[in-house]
Protein backbone atom coordinates (compact mmCIF):
# COMPACT_ATOMS: atom_id res chain seq x y z
CA UNK A 1 0.00 0.00 0.00
CA UNK A 2 1.39 3.62 -0.88
CA UNK A 3 1.66 5.92 1.47
CA UNK A 4 -1.04 8.11 -0.03
CA UNK A 5 -3.46 5.22 0.42
CA UNK A 6 -2.54 4.40 3.95
CA UNK A 7 -2.96 7.86 4.53
CA UNK A 8 -6.43 7.95 3.04
CA UNK A 9 -7.20 4.68 4.96
CA UNK A 10 -6.83 6.19 7.87
CA UNK A 11 -8.64 9.04 7.49
CA UNK A 12 -11.61 7.24 6.89
CA UNK A 13 -11.04 5.71 10.03
CA UNK A 14 -11.11 8.20 12.16
CA UNK A 15 -14.05 9.71 10.40
CA UNK A 16 -16.16 6.50 10.87
CA UNK A 17 -15.00 6.48 14.75
CA UNK A 18 -15.58 9.97 15.29
CA UNK A 19 -19.02 11.17 13.71
CA UNK A 20 -19.62 13.53 16.22
CA UNK A 21 -20.20 17.13 16.00
CA UNK A 22 -16.77 18.67 17.48
CA UNK A 23 -14.57 15.23 17.87
CA UNK A 24 -12.47 15.97 14.40
CA UNK A 25 -11.46 19.00 13.30
CA UNK A 26 -10.39 18.62 9.37
CA UNK A 27 -7.84 20.28 8.17
CA UNK A 28 -8.64 21.76 4.29
CA UNK A 29 -6.73 18.97 2.25
CA UNK A 30 -8.24 16.22 4.78
CA UNK A 31 -11.96 17.99 4.69
CA UNK A 32 -11.16 18.28 0.52
CA UNK A 33 -9.95 14.37 0.53
CA UNK A 34 -12.60 13.07 2.53
CA UNK A 35 -15.24 14.64 0.75
CA UNK A 36 -14.31 13.34 -2.32
CA UNK A 37 -14.08 10.00 -0.73
CA UNK A 38 -17.84 9.77 0.52
CA UNK A 39 -18.68 11.23 -3.18
CA UNK A 40 -17.31 8.46 -4.61
CA UNK A 41 -14.49 10.32 -7.09
CA UNK A 42 -10.63 10.08 -6.37
CA UNK A 43 -9.13 12.60 -4.02
CA UNK A 44 -6.34 14.79 -5.63
CA UNK A 45 -3.70 14.84 -2.65
CA UNK A 46 -1.13 17.45 -3.11
CA UNK A 47 -0.33 18.30 0.38
CA UNK A 48 -0.33 16.21 4.14
CA UNK A 49 -4.01 15.30 5.51
CA UNK A 50 -4.24 17.76 8.38
CA UNK A 51 -6.60 16.81 11.49
CA UNK A 52 -7.06 17.08 15.21
CA UNK A 53 -8.46 13.78 17.19
CA UNK A 54 -10.22 15.04 20.82
CA UNK A 55 -10.27 12.51 22.54
CA UNK A 56 -12.56 11.96 25.79
CA UNK A 57 -10.98 10.57 28.63
CA UNK A 58 -13.67 10.44 30.86
CA UNK A 59 -15.85 7.18 29.26
CA UNK A 60 -18.56 7.29 32.25
CA UNK A 61 -18.67 11.23 32.57
CA UNK A 62 -22.11 13.33 31.08
CA UNK A 63 -21.35 15.17 27.70
CA UNK A 64 -21.28 18.11 29.33
CA UNK A 65 -18.40 17.23 31.52
CA UNK A 66 -16.29 14.89 29.37
CA UNK A 67 -12.58 16.13 29.59
CA UNK A 68 -10.60 15.69 26.07
CA UNK A 69 -6.86 15.23 25.39
CA UNK A 70 -6.66 16.62 21.86
CA UNK A 71 -4.30 14.40 19.29
CA UNK A 72 -2.86 16.57 16.08
CA UNK A 73 -2.45 14.09 13.21
CA UNK A 74 -0.46 14.60 9.60
CA UNK A 75 -0.69 12.05 7.10
CA UNK A 76 1.65 12.58 5.35
CA UNK A 77 2.03 11.53 1.70
CA UNK A 78 5.10 10.65 1.61
CA UNK A 79 6.42 9.53 4.85
CA UNK A 80 5.07 7.67 8.01
CA UNK A 81 2.55 9.72 9.98
CA UNK A 82 3.49 12.43 12.51
CA UNK A 83 1.45 12.75 15.29
CA UNK A 84 1.46 15.30 18.83
CA UNK A 85 -0.32 15.84 22.12
CA UNK A 86 -1.43 19.60 23.06
CA UNK A 87 -1.39 20.52 26.47
CA UNK A 88 -5.10 19.55 27.77
CA UNK A 89 -6.32 22.76 30.86
CA UNK A 90 -6.86 20.16 33.35
CA UNK A 91 -3.10 18.85 33.37
CA UNK A 92 -0.17 21.07 34.59
CA UNK A 93 2.64 21.26 32.18
CA UNK A 94 4.61 18.72 33.87
CA UNK A 95 2.15 15.73 33.54
CA UNK A 96 1.66 16.98 29.62
CA UNK A 97 5.63 15.74 29.73
CA UNK A 98 4.81 12.86 31.03
CA UNK A 99 2.00 12.50 28.88
CA UNK A 100 3.85 14.19 25.23
CA UNK A 101 6.49 11.49 26.22
CA UNK A 102 4.33 8.19 26.55
CA UNK A 103 3.83 8.91 22.65
CA UNK A 104 4.58 5.31 20.99
CA UNK A 105 7.22 5.52 18.64
CA UNK A 106 5.89 3.63 15.66
CA UNK A 107 7.25 0.53 14.30
CA UNK A 108 9.06 0.90 11.23
CA UNK A 109 6.52 -0.42 8.13
CA UNK A 110 3.42 -0.04 10.16
CA UNK A 111 0.46 1.55 8.84
CA UNK A 112 -0.61 4.65 9.35
CA UNK A 113 -4.37 3.70 10.88
CA UNK A 114 -2.25 1.21 13.41
CA UNK A 115 0.15 3.80 14.42
CA UNK A 116 -2.92 6.42 14.91
CA UNK A 117 -4.73 3.46 16.92
CA UNK A 118 -1.89 2.59 19.00
CA UNK A 119 -1.50 6.24 20.04
CA UNK A 120 -5.07 7.06 20.24
CA UNK A 121 -5.07 4.43 23.11
CA UNK A 122 -1.84 5.09 25.18
CA UNK A 123 -2.97 8.87 25.29
CA UNK A 124 -6.73 8.02 26.61
CA UNK A 125 -5.04 5.83 28.97
CA UNK A 126 -2.22 7.77 30.13
CA UNK A 127 -4.50 10.65 30.38
CA UNK A 128 -6.59 9.30 32.62
CA UNK A 129 -4.34 8.25 35.15
CA UNK A 130 -2.59 11.59 35.36
CA UNK A 131 -5.61 13.57 35.76
CA UNK A 132 -6.75 11.23 38.35
CA UNK A 133 -3.76 11.68 40.26
CA UNK A 134 -3.99 15.91 39.96
CA UNK A 135 -8.01 16.20 41.03
CA UNK A 136 -7.80 18.74 43.72
CA UNK A 137 -9.67 18.14 46.81
CA UNK A 138 -12.40 20.64 46.26
CA UNK A 139 -14.07 21.72 42.63
CA UNK A 140 -11.87 25.21 41.14
CA UNK A 141 -14.75 26.65 39.26
CA UNK A 142 -13.99 27.76 35.67
CA UNK A 143 -12.10 30.92 34.80
CA UNK A 144 -13.12 32.89 31.95
CA UNK A 145 -9.67 34.35 29.76
CA UNK A 146 -10.35 37.41 28.10
CA UNK A 147 -8.47 36.64 24.65
CA UNK A 148 -8.86 39.90 23.31
CA UNK A 149 -10.60 40.64 19.77
CA UNK A 150 -9.78 38.13 17.15
CA UNK A 151 -6.53 38.92 15.06
CA UNK A 152 -3.59 37.25 12.68
CA UNK A 153 -0.46 38.20 13.44
CA UNK A 154 2.91 37.47 11.44
CA UNK A 155 6.14 37.24 13.47
CA UNK A 156 9.86 36.90 11.15
CA UNK A 157 12.40 35.15 12.14
CA UNK A 158 15.70 35.79 10.30
CA UNK A 159 16.66 32.38 11.14
CA UNK A 160 14.89 29.51 12.66
CA UNK A 161 16.14 25.84 12.53
CA UNK A 162 16.09 24.52 16.27
CA UNK A 163 13.68 21.58 16.70
CA UNK A 164 12.82 21.37 20.29
CA UNK A 165 11.76 25.41 20.34
CA UNK A 166 10.36 24.89 16.56
CA UNK A 167 8.28 22.00 18.69
CA UNK A 168 7.21 24.65 21.28
CA UNK A 169 5.98 27.01 19.19
CA UNK A 170 3.16 24.56 17.66
CA UNK A 171 2.17 22.76 20.88
CA UNK A 172 2.14 25.99 22.99
CA UNK A 173 -0.59 27.38 20.63
CA UNK A 174 -3.41 24.88 22.12
CA UNK A 175 -2.85 26.37 25.98
CA UNK A 176 -4.18 29.93 24.48
CA UNK A 177 -6.48 29.00 21.53
CA UNK A 178 -4.49 29.74 18.74
CA UNK A 179 -4.42 28.21 15.28
CA UNK A 180 -1.59 28.80 12.28
CA UNK A 181 1.36 27.59 11.03
CA UNK A 182 5.50 27.76 11.93
CA UNK A 183 7.90 27.66 8.90
CA UNK A 184 11.26 27.03 9.69
CA UNK A 185 14.31 28.56 7.93
CA UNK A 186 16.46 31.31 6.89
CA UNK A 187 13.97 33.49 7.27
CA UNK A 188 11.55 31.73 9.07
CA UNK A 189 7.68 32.91 9.61
CA UNK A 190 5.17 32.42 12.76
CA UNK A 191 1.56 33.12 11.94
CA UNK A 192 -0.96 32.85 14.33
CA UNK A 193 -4.85 33.54 14.38
CA UNK A 194 -6.43 33.95 17.90
CA UNK A 195 -7.19 36.49 20.30
CA UNK A 196 -5.06 39.69 20.24
CA UNK A 197 -4.52 39.25 24.20
CA UNK A 198 -3.72 35.31 24.11
CA UNK A 199 -0.94 36.08 21.19
CA UNK A 200 0.64 38.41 23.73
CA UNK A 201 0.57 36.02 26.64
CA UNK A 202 1.69 32.94 24.17
CA UNK A 203 4.68 35.05 22.96
CA UNK A 204 5.28 35.95 26.66
CA UNK A 205 5.36 32.27 27.64
CA UNK A 206 7.27 31.44 24.50
CA UNK A 207 10.46 33.79 25.73
CA UNK A 208 10.03 33.12 28.92
CA UNK A 209 9.87 29.12 29.28
CA UNK A 210 11.14 27.80 25.80
CA UNK A 211 13.96 30.18 25.48
CA UNK A 212 14.49 30.31 28.58
CA UNK A 213 18.05 28.84 27.84
CA UNK A 214 18.90 32.24 26.56
CA UNK A 215 19.88 35.00 28.59
CA UNK A 216 17.43 37.31 29.47
CA UNK A 217 19.20 40.61 28.23
CA UNK A 218 19.59 38.63 24.98
CA UNK A 219 15.85 37.08 24.17
CA UNK A 220 17.31 35.80 21.00
CA UNK A 221 16.40 33.00 18.77
CA UNK A 222 19.75 30.50 18.33
CA UNK A 223 20.13 29.15 14.88
CA UNK A 224 22.16 26.22 14.06
CA UNK A 225 24.69 28.37 13.14
CA UNK A 226 26.15 28.96 16.79
CA UNK A 227 27.75 32.21 15.35
CA UNK A 228 24.27 33.12 14.19
CA UNK A 229 21.58 34.84 16.57
CA UNK A 230 18.65 36.65 15.27
CA UNK A 231 16.08 39.15 17.51
CA UNK A 232 12.23 38.02 16.39
CA UNK A 233 9.74 41.03 15.24
CA UNK A 234 6.13 41.40 14.81
CA UNK A 235 5.31 42.53 10.87
CA UNK A 236 1.93 42.68 10.92
CA UNK A 237 -1.52 42.30 13.21
CA UNK A 238 -4.80 42.17 11.47
CA UNK A 239 -8.81 42.72 12.94
CA UNK A 240 -10.34 39.40 11.89
CA UNK A 241 -14.08 38.63 11.74
CA UNK A 242 -14.89 35.54 12.92
CA UNK A 243 -15.63 34.50 9.02
CA UNK A 244 -11.96 35.37 8.09
CA UNK A 245 -10.14 32.83 10.03
CA UNK A 246 -8.00 30.64 7.62
CA UNK A 247 -6.53 28.15 9.75
CA UNK A 248 -8.23 25.40 12.13
CA UNK A 249 -5.25 24.22 13.70
CA UNK A 250 -1.40 25.11 14.72
CA UNK A 251 1.09 23.17 12.55
CA UNK A 252 4.46 23.24 11.20
CA UNK A 253 5.00 23.66 6.93
CA UNK A 254 8.48 23.53 6.59
CA UNK A 255 7.84 19.87 5.33
CA UNK A 256 5.86 21.48 2.31
CA UNK A 257 8.15 23.98 1.17
CA UNK A 258 11.58 22.78 -0.97
CA UNK A 259 15.14 24.15 0.67
CA UNK A 260 18.02 24.95 -0.78
CA UNK A 261 21.14 26.45 0.28
CA UNK A 262 24.68 25.54 2.08
CA UNK A 263 22.93 24.11 4.93
CA UNK A 264 19.69 23.14 2.79
CA UNK A 265 17.81 26.24 5.58
CA UNK A 266 16.84 28.67 2.82
CA UNK A 267 12.76 27.62 1.86
CA UNK A 268 11.72 28.69 -1.84
CA UNK A 269 9.83 31.82 -0.60
CA UNK A 270 7.96 31.77 -4.28
CA UNK A 271 6.54 28.58 -3.17
CA UNK A 272 5.82 29.83 -0.05
CA UNK A 273 3.70 33.24 -1.57
CA UNK A 274 2.12 30.42 -3.80
CA UNK A 275 1.09 28.34 -0.94
CA UNK A 276 -0.31 31.62 1.13
CA UNK A 277 -2.28 32.78 -1.61
CA UNK A 278 -3.77 29.30 -2.16
CA UNK A 279 -5.29 29.36 1.68
CA UNK A 280 -6.13 32.94 1.29
CA UNK A 281 -3.65 34.84 3.48
CA UNK A 282 -1.59 35.63 0.20
CA UNK A 283 -2.05 39.64 0.64
CA UNK A 284 -1.16 39.42 4.55
CA UNK A 285 2.03 37.38 3.72
CA UNK A 286 2.67 39.62 1.10
CA UNK A 287 2.63 43.35 3.71
CA UNK A 288 4.47 40.91 6.38
CA UNK A 289 7.13 39.68 4.72
CA UNK A 290 7.47 40.97 0.99
CA UNK A 291 6.81 44.61 1.71
CA UNK A 292 3.74 44.81 -0.23
CA UNK A 293 0.84 45.93 0.53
Amino acid sequence: MSHEEDALSALQLLAAMYPLDGELVLGDSAAAALAACEAGDEPVLSSPLELVVRIPIDDDAGPDVTRRVELTVSLLLDAPVKISVRQPPFLSRGAYADLAAALPIAPEHESASDTVMTAIETVRATASTLAVTEEPADPVPDVVVDDGALERVWFWFPSLSTREKRRDLVEYAATYRLTGFVLAGKPGLLCLEGGGKAVDRYMAAIKSESWGDIPSYQKKLVSSLPELTAQVTERLRRALLSSERKFKVMSEITHLIPQHGQYNHRGDMGEVKRLMEEWGVGDDFGAAVMNTS
